[in-house]
């Protein structure tokens, strides 16, 4: 679930090829993080925070990639066993998270 695509275009990022749901939105206001999170194992946000109250009610959520700088609860995600990834800088192309994402899926929540 990409949260708020809108900061890539499809050129930027395609959606990726391994075995997935997707799911994406150009932008998500804080009411809405939670009911489109709410079945995702996977999330991506590149400037939507996500907060302890949402992580909290986030049930099934195994896996966070931050694509810019999106503030998300660390230590609510410690304590849920939610791994929280960020992509660098220098990866912050359409390739580099979509091996970020293939490398967390494959390789499970860490």
């Amino acid at each position: 679930m990409f949260l708020d695509r809108g900061a890539f275009t499809a050129d930027d990022l395609p959606i990726p090829r391994f075995d997935h749901n997707w799911s994406e939105y150009p932008e998500t206001g804080a009411a809405d993080v939670v009911p489109r999170l709410f079945w995702a194992t996977t999330a991506i946000v590149h400037a939507c925070p996500l907060d302890a109250a949402a992580i909290g009610q986030l049930h099934k959520l195994r896996r966070i990639v931050v694509t810019g700088p999106a503030v998300v609860d660390a230590a609510a995600c410690t304590a849920r066993g939610v791994a929280v990834k960020r992509l660098a800088a220098d990866a912050a192309s359409a390739a580099g998270l979509v091996q970020l994402l293939e490398a967390m899926v494959e390789g499970g929540p860490a």
